[in-house]
């Protein structure tokens, strides 16, 4: 798929998942989180917060583990997630 396009789609799908009427499930958005950053950022360069944090360690793992996924198909991957759950929702 050609990047501009890779990328356009991409955004779109940003704008789309907050416009959900109903919030998608946890694992849904960890798993977006996680696709999100690895797509924009890259590789996680964050230290590993306290597992007493619950939230911001889910944040992180949800990220770290997709360590060495290349960007576009970190997005690619997000798209997918987000029009599984349109899907899913209608």
């Amino acid at each position: 798929m050609d990047q501009s396009i890779l990328q356009n789609n991409f955004n779109m799908s940003c704008m789309l998942v907050k416009t959900l009427v109903k919030p998608p499930s946890d694992k849904d958005l960890l798993y977006l989180y996680g696709m999100y950053k690895q797509a924009t950022v890259g590789n996680c360069n964050a230290e590993e917060p306290s597992k007493f944090s619950l939230k911001q360690h889910s944040k992180w793992e949800a990220w770290n583990m997709n360590k060495d996924i290349e960007k576009s198909v970190a997005m690619a991957f997000y798209i997918g997630k987000v029009d599984e759950i349109f899907v899913a929702l209608n």
